[in-house]
């Protein structure tokens, strides 16, 4: 292994819901379908000047000389995804590396793996580090989504959205960088507990993956929860949750009747719990967390 670092924008990309589309279609079909796309996506790369490093069953690692070209294979793939009926992720970062037989190695690889798996499904995700090397054009395309936790750094990081090709560009007040505080105003939290761990988000920390995945901002710990099952935001003044599993998402929450989320979302209000895969009844539950939204 060579022992020299070399600085380079990395792209991870992930077939979403890969899993449930060998459930719908079959083995041989959905083998068939991954095998194509990520065929196209490793064109893709070479296209925009860089390289594939390694690729899984429904994902792939991109390595780019130059942070533009990261992200124009980024777009590019998010245009193409329509074709295949199915939904990408993608995450990018640029940071020194050293490099190994047929992979890359370093803090910097962990970062972009780790920016992947707290995206949306169709969504770009890239880190203040690469966004700040953009050209004009590219960096016009970049929305501030804010500071988010990541699992196995310190400290959140600065993560920026990037707009797909044909998407309209959003308003200000439609967007986690919309939120302006008033001065002397409360600010809004969100308490998540979870079998001793404590999470706290709000405007400076908007953004929580939760899943059966170790890269989980809120790992779960139960067979019922998908590996990337949900995503917490902070949007327009309220906390938002939107269900990305197989399985659902409930919650219970004050008196009102259970709320079973299936590929939706719906807002956090008050107090209660969520049950990840299924029906939330007690906080000791391995797939339940108990969640607090009040004004620090």
């Amino acid at each position: 292994m060579s022992t020299l670092e070399k600085p380079l924008a990395l792209l991870f990309v992930d077939i979403v819901d890969s899993v449930m589309l060998y459930e719908r279609v079959g083995d041989a079909t959905a083998a068939s379908l991954t095998q194509r796309i990520l065929a196209r996506l490793r064109r893709l790369v070479d296209g925009n000047g860089g390289g594939v490093i390694k690729s899984s069953g429904d994902g792939l690692l991109g390595a780019f000389p130059a942070a533009d070209d990261g992200v124009r294979a980024a777009l590019a793939m998010m245009a193409v995804q329509d074709e295949y009926g199915l939904r990408l992720r993608a995450g990018l970062h640029f940071g020194p590396v050293i490099a190994g037989t047929g992979d890359l190695y370093g803090d910097a690889c962990n970062v972009a793996a780790r920016v992947q798996q707290i995206a949306r499904p169709g969504e770009i995700l890239a880190t203040e580090a690469l966004a700040a090397l953009l050209s004009p054009a590219l960096l016009a395309r970049t929305r501030l989504l804010g500071n988010v936790a990541i699992k196995g750094k310190a400290a959140p990081v600065r993560v920026h959205r990037i707009r797909p090709a044909g998407e309209p560009e959003e308003a200000p007040d439609n967007t986690t960088l919309g939120f302006s505080m008033v001065p002397g105003t409360a600010m809004p939290t969100l308490h998540l507990s979870y079998h001793g761990q404590i999470i706290l988000m709000s405007p400076t920390l908007p953004r929580v993956a939760i899943g059966r995945e170790a890269g989980s901002g809120l790992r779960i710990a139960s067979r019922q929860a998908s590996r990337q099952h949900a995503v917490i935001d902070f949007s327009r003044e309220s906390f938002l949750l939107t269900d990305h599993s197989s399985n659902g998402t409930f919650i219970r929450s004050g008196g009102s009747p259970p709320l079973v989320l299936r590929r939706d979302s719906t807002r956090l209000v008050g107090h209660g719990l969520i049950g990840f895969g299924a029906e939330a009844l007690d906080a000791r539950q391995d797939h339940v967390v108990a969640f607090r939204g009040e004004l620090a």
